[in-house]
């Protein structure tokens, strides 16, 4: 398959002609057995279109030619991509990925056509966020948090490409910036500051004594003892059913989590998708 190149002229509204190029290419045929062309163009003069045929014409015989479409990345995410990550990742998963897209993302490139997206754009962006990606005006985005983003939106880009939208995924040349030493990249990352990375701070034995004391007869009082004294995370504490716990023996199954989606609480499984026993001090069993 070769192709070619065809001369357009028009006059516009000046009087003075104008000329432009296209590359024809043939992509097969029809139900109906007619021929189908793709146009590719304009181009100021042949010798652009002559590149252009010879690069789309390579992608064809490749097996890599994508036609081009006008879908945006605003729809491919919100028609498409949301839709199907729903059935395959947890909800609170899903959601952080919607969070960061709908509030960094697709203000910022929603619009363009997601064939369009360049490395040039995806860095863009990256910097933006960087410098004024807060939602309340104060500055930029933690490194840690653009990089999330930039995760996303790889994954974004890759499931277009496997869905043959786009011919690469540019995220994969992208450059996110790094995170600062210590900070780990983690998904909360919507309304992530700046600044430098915070040094973790912890209570002591005493002060955490003192507050189990000050808290033994609200009515979360127990709900704050298992949670220092087993590690539990606190939707694992918010998820216990009485029939995962046996004071018997002394433990209990985290089987079972509560999370904020969308304001609304959702149950889900732990992060490890398995029960995890957990044996309980006697203190604990004593409450």
């Amino acid at each position: 398959m070769e192709g070619h190149v065809h001369k357009r002229v028009s006059v516009g509204s000046n009087g003075k002609e104008r000329i432009r190029w296209y590359v024809v290419i043939d992509v097969g045929r029809g139900p109906d057995g007619r021929r189908k062309q793709k146009w590719h163009g304009g181009f100021r003069t042949r010798k652009e279109a002559e590149a252009a045929r010879a690069k789309i014409v390579s992608e064809v015989n490749a097996g890599t030619y994508i036609a081009a479409q006008a879908i945006t990345f605003d729809s491919w995410v919100r028609e498409q991509w949301l839709p199907a990550m729903r059935s395959q990742v947890k909800v609170s998963t899903w959601d952080s990925y919607r969070r960061n897209l709908e509030l960094h993302v697709l203000p910022r490139l929603g619009a363009r056509p997601i064939q369009q997206i360049t490395v040039v754009h995806l860095n863009g962006l990256y910097a933006e966020l960087l410098a004024d990606g807060r939602r309340n005006g104060a500055g930029g985005l933690s490194p840690k948090t653009v990089r999330y983003v930039h995760t996303i939106v790889h994954k974004v880009l890759g499931d277009a490409f496997d869905a043959s939208l786009v011919s690469q995924n540019v995220a994969a040349r992208a450059k996110p910036p790094r995170p600062r030493a210590g900070s780990g990249v983690g998904r909360g990352g919507a309304g992530g500051g700046r600044g430098g990375v915070r040094e973790m701070k912890f209570w002591t034995p005493s002060e955490l004594s003192v507050f189990l004391g000050l808290v033994r007869e609200h009515r979360l009082g127990c709900a704050f003892h298992l949670a220092a004294m087993t590690g539990m995370r606190r939707g694992e504490v918010l998820g216990l059913r009485w029939r995962d716990v046996s004071l018997d023996l002394g433990r209990l199954s985290v089987r079972h989590t509560l999370v904020s989606v969308a304001y609304e609480i959702v149950e889900s499984t732990p992060k490890t998708h398995q029960a995890r026993v957990i044996d309980l001090d006697a203190g604990t069993v004593a409450l």
